[in-house]
């Protein structure tokens, strides 16, 4: 699709400037108060995406004739999106990862919610789980449905899996306990105890990502989360 044409006068400030970081391009867009924009892409910096925001703004700063400076102190408003992290679940390309979960709930991340989008339809397949079951892995200790602790954390199971986590080459961790967004210290405990025994992975404690109700959303949420770290 060609770029429009740019209005012929500078934009009137104050101005609001959209950005959008790709995976090959990262695209700018102004738009000044009388409601004109201009545009400027530039190749984006997989290593870095922060170089190629900063690279949009000095293109279009060259194109306006003024300087990087000026363009955002008469910004009023700056706001990105991101196709990095999309490119890089639908691609399969983040971290490997290992899920620590309250005993009895290692499945819950392949359950799902037994939702389908055609719910008669039982032969189609559910998309991957992007845990496999070995790396998925038990600890003991129980925070009731109203927030209270029946059984504490053990600890012994958190070091059984950086063990087991460590020898098959996981680079990220994400840590999902029950009823951990009525009382989160449980997750906390086992993230201490990853950090204590010199656990180099990202750890994502689902309580900190997304503390909602629902087994399913949060533990789903810091694996995606914690799957997202060689992306960060």
């Amino acid at each position: 699709m060609p770029t429009p044409a740019e209005p012929a006068t500078p934009p009137q400030a104050p101005w609001r400037i959209g950005m959008d970081v790709g995976g090959t391009f990262t695209d700018l867009v102004l738009a000044d108060r009388s409601g004109a924009t201009w545009v400027s892409k530039v190749p984006s910096v997989p290593q870095d995406p922060s170089q190629g925001v900063l690279h949009a703004i000095d293109r279009l700063a060259a194109d306006l004739g003024t300087s990087t400076g000026d363009v955002l102190t008469r910004c009023s408003l700056f706001v990105h999106g991101s196709t990095v992290a999309t490119n890089t679940l639908l691609e399969g390309k983040g971290a490997k990862v290992g899920l620590l979960t309250t005993e009895g709930f290692c499945d819950a991340l392949e359950i799902r919610r037994g939702l389908r989008e055609e719910q008669w339809d039982h032969r189609a397949p559910y998309a991957p789980v992007m845990v496999v079951r070995y790396l998925r892995l038990p600890v003991a200790g129980r925070i009731d449905a109203d927030g209270s602790e029946s059984a504490p954390p053990c600890l012994d199971d958190v070091a059984a899996a950086a063990a087991t986590f460590a020898a098959e080459g996981v680079e990220a961790v994400a840590v999902a306990l029950f009823n951990s967004f009525l009382d989160d210290h449980h997750e906390q405990a086992v993230v201490a105890e990853l950090t204590r025994l010199g656990a180099s992975e990202r750890i994502s404690a689902s309580a900190t990502v997304a503390p909602v109700m629902g087994e399913y959303e949060r533990t789903s949420t810091a694996v995606v989360n914690a799957a997202l770290a060689r992306a960060s």
